[in-house]
């Protein structure tokens, strides 16, 4: 990675667990948006341009693509089907997907929401 442009790659001389080096990483980046993925995300086709217009629009706004889901079972791929969702953990920390009001949704489901 560190060969590619515009990529960095920072150090710690401990581990510092995931909010620390998030933290550390927005401290010393250098961009107008930061973005954060996990090791387990994989992003599709076009994911970023309807995030980046929605800061473009607001730059107070944070931005969370819809997240389709990769079968536990069998590894296949599912994109999520119907209306925007909220994501959620419950008390067992399972991630579930809570439907938006429907006073809250947008016509355009890139639209923000509160």
């Amino acid at each position: 990675m560190a060969h590619i442009d515009k990529v960095r790659i920072v150090r710690t001389k401990k581990r510092e667990g995931l909010i620390r080096t998030r933290l550390l990483g927005a401290t010393i980046a250098k961009g107008e948006v930061l973005t954060f993925l996990d090791s387990h995300c994989e992003v599709n086709v076009n994911w970023l341009p309807p995030l980046l217009n929605q800061i473009a629009l607001n730059y107070k706004t944070i931005v969370c693509p819809m997240i389709d889901v990769i079968d536990h079972n069998h590894f296949g791929y599912e994109a999520q089907a119907g209306d925007a969702m909220r994501g959620a953990f419950d008390w067992e920390m399972y991630y579930k997907r809570i439907p938006i009001p429907p006073e809250l949704q947008r016509t355009d489901p890139s639209d923000p929401f509160e």
